[in-house]
């Protein structure tokens, strides 16, 4: 569980540097929708991609990116990654 409560940390630094944000652990749900609930689109995913490549020093391959649709499943993929 510490794992994924660095990995959301994590994710919710690199959205809230590239949507200008204030989102924290305390705010959000791991079944919030990117899009829909924390508002983020395409391109600004792609950002967040970017920026959480660097950060945790890991890279994540396009074709799984796919599918991705909550904030859960981000941070489960980078937990994985992170094993």
């Amino acid at each position: 569980m510490e794992n994924s409560t660095k990995t959301l940390e994590a994710v919710l630094g690199a959205i809230n540097d590239i949507k200008k944000t204030g989102f924290d652990p305390e705010s959000v749900e791991l079944d919030f929708y990117l899009g829909g609930d924390l508002g983020v689109d395409s391109k600004e995913m792609l950002e967040i991609w970017y920026e959480l490549e660097q950060r945790l020093s890991i890279r994540v391959m396009d074709e799984e990116k796919r599918d991705l649709y909550t904030l859960g499943d981000v941070v489960s993929l980078l937990d994985m990654k992170l094993l």
